[in-house]
């Protein structure tokens, strides 16, 4: 085969990717992002920033990261600057584990939060599906353990037409076996925190490794260190690319989503 046909073949599949890409988002507000407030993570997102109407996943290798405090003021961290115009913050916490106290500490408005508590997967499902579709709801974060690829597919519809974001906490495990839809996906690792004195006050740093595993039109295995103090503002970030020859689980969970839409195109 020619240099000629094989350039005609790529640019077909290019195009052929992009009407895909159109048909999957018709729905969502075209042209919106916001921006997550740190400069080097905005660098590794489309448009610098992310998207009205999609999905975001943090994967952790360890489920205790999300289901402490640390890595859920990640997920706020990044939700914040949804909440502007009066919208709200919709937070599904079934373990009861929220503290108001540190939510106001994160420049969170408790008065526009909404907290879910469900007790079964088909309410937790339903109630998500309700939330996201909400344009009154700014952005939404889960836990995620379990999702079949036709609640996935539901709750990208949802998202699409609410035109919020929606924030999936995740375990390695779960997003390997059960893929979303979602649009961006990170792997989290918990980096070292620490106590920074300031005068009479001792604030708590927690920082946060970051891999980028997939996000449209940009290069994958893009890798940022943030941190985040205890007023919920990022501090002293830097980027990083792992050695090519590196082995980690970034190229099974960016494929994973793919082979679920095979499937359910099949």
């Amino acid at each position: 085969m020619s240099e000629t046909e094989l350039l005609s073949r790529s640019g077909i599949v290019r195009e052929l990717a992009q009407e895909i890409r159109s048909l999957e988002t018709a729905q969502r507000p075209q042209g919106i992002y916001v921006s997550s407030g740190s400069e080097s993570m905005d660098r590794c997102l489309p448009n610098c920033g992310y998207a009205a109407g999609s999905l975001v996943e943090l994967t952790c290798e360890r489920p205790s990261l999300f289901s402490g405090w640390g890595g859920l003021s990640l997920a706020l961290r990044i939700a914040r600057p949804w909440l502007d115009d009066g919208k709200y913050l919709v937070i599904v916490d079934s373990h009861r584990r929220l503290c108001a106290p540190s939510l106001a500490a994160l420049k969170i408005p408790l008065e526009r939060i909404i907290v879910i508590r469900t007790d079964n997967a088909s309410d937790w499902v339903w109630g998500l599906d309700q939330a996201l579709r909400s344009r009154a709801v700014g952005a939404l974060i889960t836990p995620v353990k379990d999702l079949e690829d036709r609640s996935a597919r539901r709750l990208q519809l949802a998202v699409e037409q609410g035109g919020g974001l929606g924030i999936l906490l995740r375990d390695r495990v779960s997003a390997s076996r059960y893929p979303s839809w979602a649009e961006v996906q990170w792997q989290v690792r918990s980096a070292a925190s620490k106590d920074q004195a300031t005068g009479p006050r001792v604030m708590m740093q927690r920082w946060f490794d970051l891999e980028l595993l997939r996000a449209p039109g940009r290069q994958s295995n893009r890798r940022i260190r943030l941190g985040i103090d205890s007023q919920g503002e990022w501090i002293g970030c830097d980027e990083r690319k792992y050695p090519q020859s590196a082995e980690h689980l970034a190229a099974q969970l960016a494929m994973a989503t793919p082979r679920r839409r095979d499937m359910a195109a099949g």
